[in-house]
């Protein structure tokens, strides 16, 4: 062992090809990563809601891939859960097709939810080349927005960004309209990842006609004041809220259940972080 905690072999392997100490962050940092995941409180809520509803109804708006940094999948792999992927990036829409196809009970869409039905803009950055992937970040394809802005944020990670950015007109439909489409009347979980669009998807749903017992958005790219309004109008709507890191949690306890006295024994391991706070990272 060296004086990192690595086996010698291990720096001895990489040394020549990839700065060893870069090497060796990323796996102090991957460790550091595993061991604060065993305590979040976010992962421990799903398993909890999971176990109390092992036929969930969800819609996940987002979804990328359904695989790189998902919360749902291994739920919708190893529960009989149904409901609804949406993800408007195209070749990004082709691998959750690869991923999720062959599952009857979960329907996938191409399209973004917006504050109207019909085509928007949206930006994203173009699919990458095979040789390029292991120099990208692996958040690259995940950065789609229809603010030009918010996938530019990224630019101190991806240099060349601007280069790579494609705007493209998506169908787009707003949350009831992707309902009505669906023939949804029932929805227990709504998950919203959408790079900075998701304090217009929280007040946009009617939470008095599509009432989840879950919903997870992630404020990570929100203003302090879109913040502040999506979590006062879900508490206003009778949800507990809870930011845990890049998200927020938020749980309807009217009913007195065991998933009920799970969410009053959590704490947020970390606190809830921002892009537009001082010590803000992308």
């Amino acid at each position: 062992m060296n004086a990192s905690g690595f086996p010698d072999a291990l720096v001895r392997g990489v040394r020549g090809r990839i700065p060893y100490d870069s090497v060796l962050r990323r796996r102090w940092r991957a460790a550091k990563y595993r061991r604060l995941k065993r305590r979040l409180a976010g992962p421990r809520l799903l398993r909890a809601f999971a176990d109390a509803y092992p036929a969930a109804f969800f819609v996940e708006i987002g979804s990328n891939d359904g695989e790189q940094s998902d919360h749902l999948r291994p739920f919708i792999l190893s529960r009989h859960w149904s409901g609804i992927m949406v993800e408007p990036v195209p070749y990004v829409f082709e691998r959750l097709q690869r991923n999720y196809g062959g599952i009857e009970r979960v329907v996938l869409a191409n399209l973004a939810i917006a504050d109207r039905d019909g085509a928007l803009p949206f930006y994203y950055a173009a699919a990458p080349e095979d040789r390029e992937r292991e120099s990208l970040p692996d958040w690259y394809d995940g950065i789609g927005s229809f603010s030009r802005d918010a996938v530019l944020r990224h630019l101190r990670d991806i240099p060349d960004l601007e280069r790579r950015l494609v705007c493209q007109a998506v169908p787009c439909l707003t949350f009831e309209s992707l309902c009505q489409e669906y023939g949804v009347d029932r929805i227990d979980l709504v998950l919203s990842d959408t790079e900075g669009h998701d304090a217009q998807i929280v007040l946009g749903i009617d939470l008095s006609r599509h009432h989840p017992r879950l919903l997870i958005y992630e404020h990570y790219h929100l203003e302090s004041d879109e913040r502040a309004a999506c979590r006062a109008h879900v508490e206003q709507c009778d949800y507990a809220t809870m930011e845990e890191g890049f998200d927020t949690f938020c749980l309807d306890l009217s009913v007195d259940d065991r998933l009920t006295r799970a969410w009053r024994q959590l704490r947020p391991a970390v606190p809830g972080i921002s892009i537009h706070d001082p010590a803000g990272v992308a």
